[in-house]
């Protein structure tokens, strides 16, 4: 029987070069769907509510949610009660756009 070498390696973590390639990856999907655009767009600086978003964006309910979490999961949204704001990788994002 064949040791399985992989139990001896440690938890490798990703190197800094990986790390920064994964995150440019994540911001250029982020940036690159007209959707994350228009919402990032629309939450600007100041932040906006939901009810505000799909008004101004006149995004389905579910296309809303979907995309929104893609952006609160990659850290360029925070939602704080009911109002959305970017955050500092957001705002970065949004300088790009």
């Amino acid at each position: 029987m064949l040791d399985d070498d992989f139990d001896d390696l440690p938890d490798a973590q990703p190197s800094e070069r990986e790390r920064v390639k994964a995150e440019h990856q994540l911001a250029n999907k982020a940036a690159s769907h007209p959707v994350r655009r228009q919402l990032i767009k629309a939450i600007g600086v100041f932040g906006a509510t939901k009810d505000e978003l799909l008004e101004n964006t006149e995004l389905d309910e579910k296309v809303f949610k979907y995309h929104t979490e893609f952006l609160i999961n990659g850290q360029f949204l925070n939602i704080t009660e009911d109002k959305y704001s970017l955050s500092d990788k957001g705002i970065e994002l949004l300088d790009c756009i």
